[in-house]
């Protein structure tokens, strides 16, 4: 009996100073140590050994519905993903037009929706009539989008 208590007690006691071992030489021990290892190739991303990782990478590639406004590109194209040019040519439609203010210009896929004030009180009828011939204007500049326009009151 004794004997069983005392065999017991060893291996128990083997497991328990087994797991107190120092770590000290388990980096050496790895097979393959990704922050000291710069002579060999990077298997753990898609980078070579001599580009940089910028955080701009991250941020411009992060969320596809951010529109990159900055870029050339009309957005007809397939999968062009850049309306810079289209919304800028919607201001320059409603700039042009002298009666409106452009508030905001907002492209979502085929679907773009214009907000616009003009100066002075309107009635329903005038507001839809700016509407329309806005929308018109637009819809000559810009044929591919279905357009949605808001006149608003510039009460300034």
């Amino acid at each position: 009996m004794m004997l069983k208590k005392w065999i017991v007690f060893s291996v128990v006691l083997v497991f328990i100073l087994s797991g107190c071992q120092s770590n000290r030489n388990a980096a050496n021990d790895a097979g393959y140590d990704l922050r000291t290892d710069q002579s060999k190739t990077n298997y753990m991303s898609n980078r070579g050994k001599n580009q940089q990782h910028l955080v701009e990478d991250d941020i411009t590639n992060q969320n596809p519905n951010f529109l990159d406004l900055e870029q050339t590109g009309s957005g007809g194209e397939a999968g062009a993903g850049n309306y810079g040019n289209d919304t800028n040519k919607a201001k320059q439609v409603i700039a042009d037009m002298n009666e409106f203010v452009t508030d905001s210009v907002w492209i979502n896929g085929n679907r773009m929706w214009v907000s616009v004030y003009k100066k002075g009180m309107l009635s329903n009828q005038e507001r839809i009539n700016a509407e329309a011939s806005l929308h018109r204007k637009l819809m000559q500049a810009l044929p591919r989008y279905q357009i949605e326009v808001r006149v608003k009151e510039d009460r300034r």
